[in-house]
């Protein structure tokens, strides 16, 4: 894809991605070309939503913009870091301070209270053992759950289970929050309270990429990018859905 009005954001606020012709083929044989090259702006402040049928390339690209695998061509600015040049232990530790995830399964231990589950993002972060459960209860009283900190998940139902998840992906205050099918485990009752936060932490200024098929959590983005086949569309605004 070629960058155009569509891709790129006006240059008010700083990009914390940025793609110029990253591109991804897996060896074979065959060899599979899962991500054409691709260029694309998400500036600071942003919010949006990348959509595609199951095999149009969704989850490879999530992995390059988590840093969980590299491209086959082309560059990939993070936060203004170019990734590429960077060590896989670098890559790392940047993925861990600069990146949070939200998964459509929770991963939280079932026998670790919300709070301890919260906290495991800090301990892979290398962050002082006295600033973490501050920092949880924090993260946690942000997505509304301040009550729930002491709870095990096997008590909280699934809307609440999903807070706690991002609330582990927000507690080392990351530059940016990928989400990967985030309402998929939920009905539409915790799906729409989800969403609702979703805008609300946006509009507290985090910069968020959400993959999804659903058309209703595409439709709360402020930009929504197809994938077909591999290939990005230019992003739609709001105003031209």
């Amino acid at each position: 894809m070629t960058s155009g009005p569509a891709t790129e954001r006006p240059p008010t606020a700083p990009a914390v991605i940025r793609l110029r012709g990253v591109s991804r083929t897996y060896p074979g044989p065959p060899e599979v070309t899962a991500l054409r090259p691709a260029d694309l702006v998400v500036a600071r402040g942003d919010y949006v939503a990348v959509v595609g049928p199951s095999g149009s390339g969704k989850s490879t690209l999530l992995n390059l913009l988590g840093l969980l695998d590299r491209p086959s061509t082309g560059s990939y600015d993070l936060d203004g870091v170019d990734v590429g040049a960077l060590a896989e232990r670098d890559r790392t530790a940047l993925r861990g301070s600069r990146i949070g995830f939200v998964f459509q399964t929770f991963h939280l231990l079932p026998h670790r209270t919300a709070a301890e589950n919260v906290m495991l993002a800090q301990v892979y972060n290398g962050t002082a053992r006295a600033r973490r459960r501050p920092a949880a209860v924090a993260a946690l009283s942000q997505v509304g759950l301040g009550h729930r900190i002491d709870s095990l998940p096997t008590t909280l139902s699934g809307g609440e289970c999903q807070r706690v998840a991002i609330a582990r992906a927000l507690v080392n205050a990351p530059a940016l929050l990928l989400c990967d099918e985030p309402t998929g485990n939920l009905d539409s009752g915790n799906a729409a309270r989800l969403l609702d936060l979703l805008d609300a932490l946006n509009a507290g200024g985090l910069t968020l990429v959400v993959i999804t098929h659903a058309a209703e959590v595409a439709d709360r983005a402020q930009r929504v990018i197809s994938i077909k086949d591999g290939t990005l569309s230019k992003a739609r605004t709001r105003e031209e859905r």
